[in-house]
């Protein structure tokens, strides 16, 4: 299967309360969206927001087992197997795209090492995007409160702010900023899109991230105290292959369990008009893919890396690794990556 026959898979996250479900299904009234098949995660024993799909016509797979990130590498996976086989077969009407609901309390970040980590699933899928509901009423409290929400708003590729209407004044104006900086502020990258005014629509939703410029943060210490972060390696020369490969091993033998999410774009000396568009997900990376061109007549490698408990020196070194910029008292990517102790490259690059 060729990457234009891959499945397009949308992962909505979002804290308990955050209105995915309605989301979802006011998406899932536009053309483009007719045959997409919805896998719905519960939590609890009653699937009652199955009741809210009923009228939709497609394909919906409740999934009332629990928390999608306890039970992964079961019933998520043999659940998408299933259904491809169904559809390959003929028993089930050919679908699309995918549009996965997690539960609210999901952690992204093993629900996409197990998309990835999957053989059939790397082959037959591609993330299209991981969108993060954001409660305009309680989400200041709720990321100060909850380590599920920060990790929600730090791996997403675009925030959509809900019921933003429904906070009360005089200070709405001002909630909403406090909020938006601390979101800015846990995850730099990702737009912030209100959906209650109308920022967020079908076309954001389908729309692939391809854009790793930084936004402005600046919240809270509260917030301040999580040790979740986003970090941007940028280059403007193109890079070897072989360098972005070893460094993108160095992320992984180096990091470990604390790399969360890798994506970006990386501009590439051998083939310098088409990008790589560069996923991953913990330690497992997907097959690079190159794209036809540059989104906007953009130019330069920009990836993005989120991590969980590195300091930001660390960070800092693989960067000027990556870039073949001599240091003192710090070794160059080679030295990072090809430590005879560490697991060898996989051949990330293909």
């Amino acid at each position: 299967m060729t990457d234009a026959e891959a499945i397009p898979l949308h992962v909505v996250t979002g804290f308990l309360g955050a209105g995915k479900t309605t989301l979802i299904n006011r998406l899932l009234g536009a053309r483009e969206l007719a045959d997409a098949l919805v896998i719905v995660n519960e939590w609890g024993e009653v699937g009652l927001d199955h009741l809210l799909f009923e009228a939709i016509e497609g394909d919906v797979v409740l999934m009332p087992s629990g928390c999608l990130c306890c039970s992964l590498r079961g019933d998520l996976i043999d659940c998408l197997r299933d259904l491809l086989a169904r559809r390959d077969s003929g028993a089930l009407a050919p679908f699309s795209r995918i549009v996965l609901e997690t539960s609210g309390l999901s952690d992204p970040a093993p629900i996409l090492h197990a998309l990835m980590a999957d053989p059939i699933l790397a082959r037959r899928t591609i993330l299209a995007g991981v969108t993060t509901l954001v409660d305009a009423v309680n989400g200041q409290a709720t990321l100060e409160a909850h380590g599920e929400a920060r990790r929600q708003v730090a791996l997403a590729d675009r925030i959509a702010l809900t019921k933003s209407d429904l906070v009360e004044t005089p200070d709405r104006a001002a909630r909403l900023a406090r909020l938006r900086a601390t979101i800015a502020d846990i995850n730099p990258f990702a737009p912030i899109l209100d959906a209650a005014a109308g920022e967020f629509g079908l076309e954001d939703f389908l729309s692939e991230p391809l854009d790793f410029s930084p936004r402005a943060g600046g919240a809270d210490a509260s917030v301040h105290a999580s040790s979740i972060r986003a970090y941007a390696f940028a280059e403007s020369a193109p890079l070897g292959a072989p360098a972005l490969a070893r460094f993108l091993e160095a992320l992984r033998t180096m990091l470990g369990p604390r790399l969360l999410r890798v994506k970006g774009l990386a501009a590439i000396a051998e083939h310098p008009d088409q990008p790589l568009l560069i996923h991953g997900a913990q330690h497992i990376f997907h097959a690079p893919r190159r794209l036809a061109a540059w989104p906007r007549g953009e130019r330069g490698t920009r990836i993005v890396v989120i991590v969980d408990g590195v300091d930001a020196k660390s960070i800092a070194r693989l960067g000027e690794a990556l870039s073949g910029r001599p240091q003192i008292d710090a070794p160059d990517l080679a030295a990072l990556s090809e430590n005879p102790l560490a697991p060898r490259p996989g051949g990330l690059l293909g």
